[in-house]
């Protein structure tokens, strides 16, 4: 899809792109000594480490000759590691005691989940700099909890109620099959529904709860596009799955595959001689197909979610920003850190971090025609713990920081 599909706001005048001054063997020797003292430390070193990596990425990211700030410290965040430890300690702990226990422990996350989303958001963009401007964050926690819970959760009540009531239906009228029928076509129209809607709801909460100062960013963001996306997104990995199920399929049949398979069925146990390597090339040919597959719709998802968003964003009554970000460069870019990462058995991840960072940075294009004056900050404490629970539990949680 082109990206001039979305209608782009106007703006005065060329859009300055940011740009991200890092490299690849810079980054590699900060990454490298975190790890040791991290490692030395036992793990009490991460909280710094964690400061020095985002103060890189951060510092090294320039918009009109000026760069981002992180003003974190390892101090602030240490205090919040230990309770985001504890708590995952005991989580784990508690969940491989007894089965029955991690069925009360679950949900209980579940429901402080927006809690930690909200803190990680505040902590974030409190945190986060431009110009000696600050960020923020003044969106409500009743907020996080309608768009991190309750629609996920009133979304699935809802398919779940209508498909129980197909199902009673079709055993009280003996239709069984038509009740399946009809099951399969609500989830394929459900789950495209869900994804787009938990899209919008989640960053139009993030986005229009978001400051620069005292600047308000905004977006009027619309559920029938990101439905649109994942449509195309979801037609388009199944279209091309199936032509490689079908490749893959003539492959095996023109190797024998089909014969040995047969023979397999009322063989199994020997498993060994039956299968040759002609079909194991084929299966792994066919494995391989599936996962850059997998790697091109989640860039085609990636992408055009962006493009739409950052379209819809503004800041103040100048501010406008414009993503240039396109498929093939995600995709690519993926494939590559992906075989970089497997052929350096992890050393190249450094180098994989600063190119996806500068991947998606310098196709952010923000067009300033008064510049970033007139926006006055204002001094905000905020705590780290959601921030540390976050990144505890693996949450990927963003800022609108950049």
């Amino acid at each position: 899809m082109d990206t001039t599909t979305y209608s782009y706001l106007s703006v005065g005048g060329a859009m300055q792109k940011l740009s991200f001054e890092g490299d690849g063997f810079e980054y590699f020797k900060i990454w490298l000594v975190n790890i040791l003292l991290t490692i030395i430390t036992l793990g009490i070193y991460l909280p710094w480490a964690k400061v020095r990596n985002k103060r890189y990425f951060y510092g090294n990211t320039v918009l009109d000759k000026h760069n981002f700030e992180y003003h974190a410290t390892g101090k602030q965040l240490f205090f919040g590691y230990l309770i985001a430890m504890g708590v995952f300690i005991a989580f784990t702990a508690l969940s491989n005691i007894s089965p029955l226990i991690s069925l009360v422990v679950v949900p209980v996350f579940l429901f402080a989940m927006p809690w930690v989303v909200w803190r990680s958001i505040k902590f974030n963009n409190a945190m986060s700099s431009y110009r000696n401007i600050r960020f923020g964050f003044e969106g409500k926690l009743k907020g996080a909890y309608i768009a991190f819970l309750a629609y996920p959760i009133g979304m699935f009540i809802a398919f779940a109620t209508v498909v129980a009531v197909i199902i009673a239906l079709g055993m009280y009228i003996n239709v069984a099959m038509i009740s399946g029928v009809l099951v399969s076509i609500l989830a394929l129209v459900f789950y495209p529904v869900y994804f787009a809607m938990i899209n919008k709801v989640s960053s139009r909460y993030v986005i229009n709860g978001s400051l620069f100062g005292l600047g308000g960013f905004y977006a009027n963001l619309d559920f029938k596009t990101f439905l649109n996306i994942t449509l195309k997104g979801m037609g388009l990995g199944l279209l091309v799955s199936l032509i490689t199920v079908f490749l893959g399929g003539l492959l095996v049949s023109l190797t024998g595959g089909f014969d040995q398979l047969s023979m397999l069925v009322t063989q199994p146990d020997n498993i060994g001689e039956i299968i040759g390597p002609s079909i194991v090339i084929s299966l792994v040919v066919f494995y391989m197909a599936l996962f850059l597959i997998g790697l091109y719709v989640a860039s085609y998802f990636k992408v055009h979610n962006q493009i739409y968003i950052f379209s819809k964003i503004g800041l103040g009554k100048s501010i406008r920003f414009r993503s240039s970000l396109e498929v093939n460069a995600l995709f690519k870019m993926l494939v590559t850190n992906a075989l970089l990462m497997m052929f350096t058995l992890g050393l190249a991840y450094p180098w994989t971090k600063v190119r996806k960072h500068r991947l998606f940075v310098e196709n952010i294009h923000v067009d300033m025609p008064s510049g970033a004056g007139g926006y006055v900050s204002k001094k905000q404490e905020e705590s780290p713990l959601g921030e540390e629970l976050g990144e505890a539990f693996d949450l990927d949680i963003g800022a609108i920081g950049f």
